[in-house]
C-alpha cells in the first residue's frame, strides 16, 4: 500500500477533534486515559470531606517530580514528607505499566553531561550509581550501557511525505546557522544559573529576532526551528529567548563529538526510581494534594487532601518546599503568586500506542520527528529500538505540544479520544506505509495541562527566592526561572534544600 492511498488527514487540525466528538463507533479503540485538568474538580470536591488526622514534620516538599524528589533526596537523613497528588511519583518524568512492559509518558531522554554541568547534580548522580567521569572525553557518561541509543538510530525525519536524516534542512542556511552559533560552547551550561555574565543578554529578545539579525531564513528552516524548541521548550523560535534557542544547539558538543543518549523504556522515570530508593518510603506520600498553606507560629500549616480515604489531613511543619506547578499557588500560597503570574505553560499530551510487534518497516529508529500541518504532533519514540525485556509488544510513544490558549480544548479528551487516535494513527500509517490500526492492543493517553513552562524573553536568571515572602517556604521546579530540562529541575531541588536547611541552622544559632 502506497502513502498516497491513505486519507490525507494529515492537513486538518486537531483542535476540531478536540473540540467535537466522534459518532463513529467502528473500530473502537481500548483507551485508558489520565488528566491533571480533574485537580480542580477534586478541590472542590474536597470541601466536603471529613477531617482526618493531624501530623508534624520538619518539612513539608510540595511535588514528586524530579524537582521535589530531588529535594528529598537531600533531606534524606531529615524529618520530612513529600506529597504527591498523582497515583505515582514522577511528574512530567512519569512512565505507564502494561503487561510487564515499562514506557515513557512523559520526558523520556538525557545525554552525558560536560565537566562545567554543575557540580553539585553531577555529584548526586554519581552517588546514585547512574554516572561516572571520563577524563578523556571530559564528560560524564552513563553507567548502563544498555539504554544507550546507537548514533546510527538516533532519529528520522518525516516532512511532507518524505525522509529526510534531520529536522534541519541541508544545505548553505544550515552551514551558515552553525557557523553562527559555534562560538557558543561552552557558555550554554546546566543549570542556566552558571551560565556567564557575558551571554546574558541574549535572554532579552526572541530567538527569531536574533537569527533575522545575522542570517536569511526562510519558511522551511523557520518551520524546522519551531519544531526544535516546541519539542524541548513548549514554543516556537518567535516565543522563546535567543539564550534558550542557542542552549538547545550548543549545551553539550554535538557537533564535535558523539554525546551518548540515555533512553530507558521508562525514560527520565528511570531517575525517580532512583531517586525514590534512597529515600524511606514512608515520606512519600502520593494521592496527596496540598490545597491550602497557611503561616502559623514557628512554621506553617498545611490543608492536604488524602484522595485514596476522602480525608482532609493537617500538616504542620517548620519549612516548605514547593516544587509543585506555581499557577496554582493563587490558591495554595496567593502571597508568592505575583512572583510567577507571568509564567506560560505550554500543555502536553502523551499517547502511547501498544502493539503487537508486527509492523513491516525492517528500519527502526528510536526519535521519529513528525513535521506536518498538524502542528501539534511532535513524533513518536519507537520502543523497538530501546533494551526491553520483552518483544512481545512494540510501543510507540507519541507526544503532542499545544499552545497554552489551546488548554481549554483538552477539557474535552474523554469525548474525543477515539477521534484523536484515529486521526493520529492515519499520520503513523503514512509514516510506515502500513495500517497499524489493527495491531493497536491499547492506548494510553495522558493530558498534561502545565506540563513545561515556556522560557520567553526574560524569563531566565529570575531569583525567585530572593523575592520569596517567607524564609523558610522556599521555591523548586523549573517553572521557577530555568529551563524545562531533566538537570535544571533536579538542580532546583538540590538548591532549594540546601537552602532551607541553611535557614534551619540559622535558626538555631539564634
Amino acid at each position: 500500500m502506497k502513502r498516497r492511498t491513505f486519507l490525507k488527514l494529515s492537513s486538518l487540525s486537531l483542535l476540531p477533534l478536540l473540540t467535537n466528538s466522534c459518532d463513529e463507533e467502528e473500530h473502537a479503540f481500548d483507551i485508558e486515559i489520565q488528566s491533571d485538568q480533574k485537580t480542580g474538580h477534586l478541590v472542590f470536591e474536597s470541601f466536603l470531606y471529613p477531617e482526618g488526622k493531624t501530623m508534624e514534620t520538619e518539612t513539608l516538599i510540595v511535588g514528586g517530580g524530579i524537582a521535589g524528589l530531588s529535594a528529598a533526596y537531600e533531606l534524606k537523613e531529615r524529618d520530612f514528607l513529600l506529597c504527591e497528588l498523582s497515583t505515582a511519583l514522577g511528574g512530567s518524568s512519569s512512565a505507564q505499566h502494561f503487561k510487564g512492559l515499562s514506557f515513557s509518558q512523559g520526558a523520556h531522554y538525557d545525554l552525558s553531561y560536560p565537566e562545567y554541568y554543575g557540580a553539585e547534580v553531577l555529584e548526586m548522580l554519581k552517588e546514585l550509581g547512574i554516572i561516572y567521569h571520563d577524563p578523556h572525553r571530559k564528560c560524564w557518561d552513563f553507567k548502563q550501557k544498555e539504554y544507550l541509543i546507537p548514533e546510527a538510530i538516533e532519529s528520522r525525519t518525516f516532512s511532507d511525505g518524505k525522509f529526510r536524516a534531520g529536522v534541519l534542512p541541508e544545505g548553505k542556511l544550515k552551514d551558515d546557522f552553525l557557523k553562527l552559533i559555534q562560538p557558543y560552547l561552552g557558555k550554554m551550561h546546566q543549570p542556566t544559573r552558571l551560565i556567564p555574565e557575558e551571554v546574558r543578554h541574549l535572554d532579552n529578545l526572541t530567538f527569531l529576532d536574533w537569527l533575522n539579525q545575522h542570517l536569511s531564513l526562510n519558511t522551511e528552516f523557520i518551520r524546522a526551528l519551531d519544531y526544535h524548541m516546541m519539542d524541548d521548550y513548549g514554543a516556537g523560535a518567535a516565543d522563546v529567548s535567543a539564550l534558550t534557542g542557542i542552549h538547545y544547539y550548543r549545551c553539550r558538543p554535538y557537533y564535535s563529538q558523539h554525546v551518548e543518549l540515555f533512553s530507558p523504556p521508562e525514560g527520565n522515570n528511570f531517575f525517580i526510581q532512583k531517586l525514590a530508593q534512597q529515600v524511606p518510603e514512608k515520606h512519600l506520600k502520593t494521592k496527596h494534594l496540598v490545597r491550602k498553606i497557611s503561616k502559623l507560629e514557628g512554621g506553617f500549616k498545611a490543608e492536604v487532601v488524602d484522595i485514596e480515604k476522602k480525608q482532609v489531613h493537617t500538616i504542620k511543619c517548620k519549612g516548605v518546599i514547593y516544587a509543585g506547578h506555581k499557577h496554582a499557588l493563587k490558591h495554595i500560597w496567593k502571597d508568592d503568586y505575583p512572583l510567577f503570574e507571568n509564567n506560560r505553560y505550554a500543555p502536553w499530551l502523551v499517547m502511547n500506542f501498544v502493539l503487537k510487534p508486527e509492523i513491516n518497516s525492517q528500519e527502526v529508529f528510536w526519535q521519529n520527528e513528525l513535521l506536518t500541518n498538524n502542528r501539534a504532533l511532535m513524533g513518536f519514540v519507537d520502543s523497538a529500538s530501546q533494551f526491553t525485556e520483552s518483544q512481545e509488544y512494540r510501543v510507540l510513544n507519541t507526544y503532542f505540544c499545544f499552545k497554552p490558549e489551546e488548554r481549554k480544548y483538552l477539557a474535552n479528551i474523554d469525548d474525543n479520544a477515539q477521534a484523536l487516535t484515529k486521526e493520529t494513527i492515519n499520520i503513523i500509517n503514512q509514516y510506515f506505509d502500513q495500517d497499524i490500526s489493527s495491531l493497536v492492543e491499547k492506548v494510553f493517553i495522558k493530558v498534561m495541562g502545565h506540563a513545561m513552562s515556556i522560557p520567553y524573553p526574560n524569563y531566565l536568571f529570575r531569583d525567585v527566592n530572593s523575592k520569596r515572602s517567607e524564609e523558610k517556604l522556599i521555591f523548586a521546579g523549573v517553572d521557577s526561572g530555568q529551563l524545562p530540562l531533566f538537570f535544571e529541575a533536579a538542580d532546583s531541588g538540590l538548591m532549594a534544600a540546601k537552602l532551607l536547611k541553611s535557614q534551619y541552622s540559622g535558626s538555631m544559632k539564634n
